[in-house]
């Protein structure tokens, strides 16, 4: 409304049937660019109706009206005429603007000219003194996201909203409000009462919003000793648990200045969006369409009467994800005590759904489970396997495990523990089953680094796809250096995965084909060929698999994941796998545990363990039984 317009009125001696609309047409012009001040408007200065159209359309935000004279009329008195003024307005937010005509009254001076006459119901029709416009943004109902068999995972829950009410203080300094208020809830202390400080003395100034369970766990005497202290119920779409598959499903939060003006009109001050994974990938759908309303409001801002205009909100439509809450809980329960990174994934075989991607407390926020970047140790033993079998061998084919190994310059050792009676002549099974690491160390003159990228890749390793939320699904170069390529045979170098492609490589040996991960259930979210990616030059073959199940089976029958034959059927299948990194001695170790069971296959990983079998068996024991007892049940 800043605009200035140049607009003088002149006069004529003589008067045509075009005069009066012309002089209609300057204030139409003038209220569109939002400058009425050179205007004369008879006995109101221009000046002044300039500063009362300021504060009426104060309240309309950025709006800018566009005003036309659509009709100029006799109004039944000589020597007066009433103009029709056309008026839209484009609201932020809204999808229709808001259309209305309104009258202004011409009256002929004594010289002859058609002066326009001021009020407020010029821009409003029944607009009294003092009186003014809003609009106010009437946020859609966000839509939920929704879980396997349709369970709800995020709704509109109760919350807490904590803050300093400045108009409270009672004297009280803002700063000292602000510090006993930020150590009650453990914030950061410093920001927050730079916030309350700087906000104005009516000001609320939100500390952060607490879930109920939250809320009722603060230290009642503590809380009530914060000076200006306001606790504001309200509603926001949350997870059934705070942390709940946070890196997955995201979260949502106010729009920034930046969003709004990068929305192209979609977005309002105050408007929600989503933040991070489903939330923010399908926040179109989910955040359906803002409603507008327009009110006359008095001196006070209270509004009076029925709304001006009213475009009614549309809620937001549902998103249905794959996440089983049961499962999602269990792993995030186990995980609660690592201080190490750490991570569980379960993908289903025979549908691709990933039902559970959890990250525990030594995470700090970051998604290890999909993005995690970790040499897989001997896990990768399970590739280097393939591999073989494509250059003929078969789970009983006979290979050499000697103590330790020469490759490319590199002394290759077994692990300490590694039992004796399986060392020397021994087939590829019970070398898979107690991970010999020189049997696989000494294919590396046999398969080239090209053959095991080709091999890796048949498990989904590296694959693309789009799960819907940011993912990290494996790295395996396809040229190596001799002496990276040797320790690439075991899972070492430069070869990297994430927990979920480990599951995922996992799954696709059970299912006996490429099984790629999926979580967005919704149809016509994704594109199926985005989703489904190119797909490997040498797939997996079902015969191919089932090898690889019987001699994965061995690791549990007979090998490093006896502790799964506690599950019920006896069937799991899985491997092991410890990667060193750092450059400490002994260096530090990655755990690694892949399994599948009664189609679920997982990942466990901890970033900072012991070896797989110590650290991952018992956690992924205790997921596959507790999935098994959820089926039971």
């Amino acid at each position: 409304m800043a605009l200035s317009a140049a607009l003088l009125v002149t006069g004529c001696s003589v008067l045509s049937p075009d005069d009066a609309r012309e002089a209609a047409e300057r204030v139409a012009t003038a209220l569109g660019a939002g400058s009425v001040e050179e205007l004369s408007f008879g006995d109101v200065e221009g000046a002044s109706a300039q500063a009362q159209y300021e504060r009426i359309t104060a309240g309309l935000g950025e709006a800018a009206p566009a005003v036309e004279v659509s009709a100029v009329e006799d109004a039944g008195e000589e020597g007066r005429r009433e103009a029709t003024l056309s008026w839209s307005w484009d609201l932020p937010g809204a999808e229709q603007d808001w259309a209305y005509d309104s009258v202004l009254p011409l009256v002929r001076s004594g010289s002859g000219e058609w002066v326009p006459e001021w009020s407020p119901a010029v821009v409003q029709p029944g607009l009294a003194e003092g009186e003014a416009l809003r609009a106010r943004t009437v946020a859609a109902d966000r839509g939920d996201i929704l879980g396997a068999g349709g369970e709800t995972l995020v709704t509109e829950r109760p919350i807490r909203r904590v803050g300093i009410d400045r108009s409270q203080l009672e004297g009280a300094e803002p700063e000292e409000a602000a510090r006993r208020l930020a150590a009650a809830v453990d914030l950061d202390a410093d920001a927050y009462a730079t916030a309350v400080e700087e906000a104005g003395p009516e000001a609320f100034v939100e500390a952060l919003p607490l879930r109920e369970e939250d809320f009722r766990e603060l230290d009642a005497e503590q809380m009530a000793a914060v000076p200006g202290l306001l606790v504001v119920e309200d509603e926001m779409p949350l997870a059934p648990a705070r942390g709940f598959a946070a890196d997955l499903l995201g979260g949502v939060a106010e729009a920034t200045a930046e969003d709004v003006a990068d929305s192209g009109g979609e977005l309002a001050p105050g408007a929600t969006v989503g933040r991070g994974g489903v939330q923010e990938r399908f926040d179109d759908r989910l955040r359906g369409t803002p409603g507008v309303v327009v009110e006359e409001i008095g001196e006070e801002a209270v509004a009076g009467g029925e709304p001006l205009f009213e475009v009614p909100a549309q809620a937001g439509e549902p998103v249905t994800v794959t996440l089983d809450r049961g499962l999602q809980t269990t792993a995030e329960e186990l995980l609660a005590g690592i201080e190490s990174p750490s991570a569980v994934v379960a993908v289903r075989p025979s549908t691709g759904e990933l039902v559970a991607s959890a990250n525990g407390p030594g995470s700090e926020g970051y998604s290890t489970a999909l993005l995690g970047q970790y040499a897989p140790g001997s896990t990768f033993k399970v590739v280097t396997a393939l591999g073989m079998l494509r250059k003929g061998d078969t789970p009983a084919t006979v290979v050499q495990c000697p103590p330790s190994t020469t490759a490319a310059g590199v002394r290759i050792d077994n692990v300490e523990s590694y039992p004796d009676e399986f060392t020397g002549p021994i087939t590829l099974t019970e070398s898979l089953a107690h991970s010999c690491n020189t049997s696989f160390v000494d294919q590396h003159d046999r398969i080239s680094q090209a053959e095991l990228a080709e091999a890796a890749a048949a498990l989904g390793i590296g694959a693309g796809t789009d799960l819907g939320a940011p993912v990290f699904s494996g790295s395996v170069p396809e040229e190596e250096e001799p002496a990276q390529h040797a320790v690439a045979m075991f899972g070492q170098g430069r070869t990297l995965v994430s927990p979920l492609s480990m599951a995922n490589l996992t799954a696709s040996v059970a299912a006996g084909e490429l099984v790629t991960p999926r979580l967005v259930s919704t149809e016509g979210l994704l594109e199926e060929d985005a989703t489904a990616g190119p797909g490997p030059e040498e797939p997996l073959t079902a015969e191919e698999a089932e090898q690889l199940r019987t001699m994965m089976r061995a690791v549990v029958s007979s090998g490093h994941l006896g502790v799964l034959q506690e599950l019920e059927p006896d069937t799991a299948i899985g491997k092991t796998g410890t990667a060193e990194f750092g450059d400490e001695d002994p260096p530090r170790t990655h755990s690694w545990v892949i399994a599948e069971h009664e189609d679920l296959a997982v990942a466990v990983f901890v970033e900072d363990g012991d070896l797989g079998s110590v650290t991952g068996g018992p956690l992924m024991r205790d997921f596959l039984a507790a999935a098994s007892a959820s089926r039971e049940g």
